[in-house]
């Protein structure tokens, strides 16, 4: 967990916070010289001994009275916790009656905003929990503390300038009405083309070139023929996929999560960590007004990249799928596959499909039917024209990869002896 307080932040403000008792001090500090009276005397040391006690007292607080929060996690979906520990402490020798903890996150749905009252050589500890609502990248901090004099006449202020970035991204999910590309082959079958670089598939051997590796000769097969022979490798069953986004503001249905653009990326999430779990090298391209291009990869760090781009891209750009799958078809390597995920119904990109296939590029379309959003445009012929291509299609329904945001799961903690916090499992 990191920590977003510390004990010496960048600075402590005392502030006066009522005008009118100082206004009354002064008012009678000019009576006692103007109009000498016992009356005035005894209003200006009773004012005057109130203002020197709620400046000490507030004075002890700045000096003793500390903070710190800690999140528990950092790499968040929607529908997850988002949950973090605060404490209060306090130094000092008098009191802290209110604290005020101001934070000025912007992660939606999250308000860290509270009031607690340590006492003397007290701390406090409380946990603060929310449902991640919106994919993105959001801010914890900067925050700060407030607390005051018992009269209400003096505040301090601890500023802490610390902030943390968090990422929600989208949710993943395990179960899909759409199969992944095969690539070139299924399982561990030999493709029909050769391969320039070594993989885990060799085919046959031929003779040694100058030039080749002195790592592919096949010694055994070198002896026989009394000739230098190397390994012909083939390519591997299962080539790089490409997921592409359609991120034009002009073709999306919808908003939030009943909209095109958060069901586009809930797939391409979800297609990327099957993919990823099947040790399959797996790329996004997403054209918003910031594109986010990850090229293909393997591994958890590709996972983290490619969940980065999700929860960052935004259905707001202008690039039409045509631009985008001509992007794409330069990029790929020959024999991957792209996935395009889309909800448009104008044909204009479908010569652009065609030529991915030409450049031996196999492609398959996920259409997010226009009908089930809020669209007045069929999806049938779009499906039938990219059919005709010989690409397969599926068509996705709204609601088909829903999720429902789920309530925290609420925790209590309990303070130890030695001031460990403890959770208490029902």
């Amino acid at each position: 967990m990191k920590s977003l307080g510390l004990p010496a932040p960048a600075h402590t403000q005392i502030s006066l916070r009522l005008r009118l008792p100082a206004l009354s001090l002064l008012f009678l500090l000019i009576a006692a010289f103007v109009l000498p009276d016992r009356v005035w005397n005894t209003l200006l040391i009773g004012l005057g001994g109130m203002f020197l006690v709620a400046y000490g007292w507030v004075w002890y607080l700045a000096r003793g009275l500390h903070a710190m929060r800690q999140t528990e996690r950092h790499w968040l979906a929607v529908g997850d916790q988002l949950a973090e520990r605060f404490e209060v402490w306090n130094n000092s020798p008098v009191p802290a009656l209110w604290v005020e903890v101001m934070d000025d996150s912007n992660v939606p749905g999250y308000q860290a905003a509270v009031v607690r009252s340590p006492g003397i050589d007290r701390r406090d500890r409380w946990r603060q929990t929310a449902v991640c609502q919106q994919r993105g990248q959001y801010r914890l901090g900067p925050w700060r503390i407030r607390a005051g004099d018992p009269f209400g006449i003096f505040t301090m202020t601890r500023y802490y300038p610390q902030s943390q970035e968090i990422i929600i991204h989208p949710p993943i999910h395990i179960r899909l009405p759409i199969s992944l590309p095969a690539g070139q082959s299924s399982g561990r079958q030999r493709a029909r083309q050769r391969s320039l670089q070594a993989t885990i598939n060799a085919a046959t051997t031929r003779h040694y070139v100058p030039g080749d590796p002195l790592r592919w000769i096949h010694w055994r097969t070198s002896a026989h023929q009394d000739k230098l022979y190397v390994r012909q490798f083939d390519m591997d069953a299962t080539g790089d996929i490409w997921l592409v986004l359609d991120m034009q503001a002009a073709v999306q249905l919808g908003s939030g999560m009943a909209g095109t653009e958060e069901h586009a990326v809930l797939l391409a999430a979800s297609l990327a960590a099957r993919a990823l779990a099947q040790n399959r090298a797996v790329g996004v391209a997403g054209y918003g007004r910031t594109p986010q291009i990850i090229p293909p990869g393997q591994g958890q760090g590709q996972e983290w990249r490619i969940m980065r781009a999700l929860a960052l891209v935004r259905a707001d750009g202008d690039i039409d799928l045509t631009v985008a799958l001509r992007d794409v078809g330069r990029a790929a390597e020959k024999y991957s596959t792209a996935v395009i995920i889309t909800p448009s119904a104008d044909p204009v990109w479908l010569p652009q499909l065609l030529h991915l296939t030409r450049q031996s590029i196999d492609s398959s379309v996920i259409l997010l039917d226009r009908p089930s959003f809020g669209g007045t445009e069929a999806s049938q012929p779009m499906q039938e024209a990219i059919q005709l291509l010989g690409v397969m299609t599926v068509v996705i329904h709204q609601g088909e990869v829903g999720m429902p945001l789920q309530e925290p799961k609420k925790v209590e903690y309990r303070v130890t002896p030695l001031g460990r916090v403890v959770e208490l499992s029902n």
